[in-house]
């Protein structure tokens, strides 16, 4: 038997880490996704890709978005035979080179040319807007229910009170610099140490495919720390976060940091 990768040892301890049973599917001659859950609602079938080291590191500016691109069409086939099924992406890096953030994803996957709310210093989820050459569209690769992000979670508390020092100076009225964040971080911590909590954890970030065949089941991946994105009005909107999110967003935490 091969030996599992990084990606889909991460995504078997968070599967496990929900009390999600699964199945590993048997290799075969035909190209086939990599896991298997039975939920309630049918079959759902998942595709875990993780990035290389890109052969030449980037320099400069750079798009991020073909790497991904590149997985969707893989992965388009190892879905071909499952047309009817719930079937997901899931992506995982721990590439510096190769970003995996929701709206980099998102962009990969619906369109190049993006529009985006925003919030003051990220204090609430921004919203977005695709368009341009899509990987997923109504015509095309519709098999796909959602791509999920497996990401580690955690709280770093410098970097929290920073932004609470900064939010406190925008209330005032104060203009806030670009470099203001970097002072207080040597301010508060001159030898950069911090503190952190819920180091360990393993997330997912599900981006659901609005032109899907089979939607992605609402009560899977509904982990404490878990996050959804969905498509309301031709907008990219966040749907749904865990509970432990919410107890830290009614503390005070902003959404950057959730």
């Amino acid at each position: 038997m091969a030996l599992k990768t990084e990606s889909e040892r991460t995504f078997e301890r968070y599967l496990d880490a929900q009390n999600i049973g699964w199945a590993r599917l048997p290799t075969s001659t035909q190209k086939q996704p990599d896991y298997r859950v039975d939920h309630n609602s049918g079959k759902c079938l998942f595709e875990v890709k993780e990035f290389d080291d890109p052969a030449i590191a980037p320099s400069g500016g750079f798009s991020p978005c073909p790497p991904i691109k590149a997985k969707i069409r893989a992965a388009a086939k190892q879905f071909k035979l499952h047309r009817n099924d719930c079937c997901t992406l899931v992506l995982w890096s721990s590439n510096f080179h190769r970003s995996v953030q929701p709206q980099v994803v998102l962009s990969a996957a619906f369109g190049e040319y993006v529009r985006q709310t925003t919030s003051p210093l990220g204090a609430e989820p921004s919203s977005y807007h695709y368009s341009g050459r899509a990987e997923l569209r109504p015509d095309c690769n519709t098999t796909f229910s959602a791509i999920a992000i497996l990401v580690p979670y955690q709280l770093d508390h410098l970097w929290l009170d920073v932004w609470r020092r900064l939010d406190a100076r925008r209330q005032q009225g104060k203009e806030i610099e670009t470099s203001d964040q970097f002072e207080l971080l040597h301010q508060l911590s001159p030898e950069g140490k911090t503190s952190y909590s819920y180091q360990g954890t393993i997330r997912t970030v599900v981006l659901e495919n609005p032109y899907a065949r089979i939607a992605f089941p609402p009560d899977l991946f509904c982990g404490p720390f878990d996050q959804r994105w969905r498509m309301q009005s031709g907008w990219f909107r966040l749907a749904f976060i865990g509970s432990e999110l919410e107890r830290l967003k009614s503390d005070g935490v902003p959404f950057i940091y959730l």
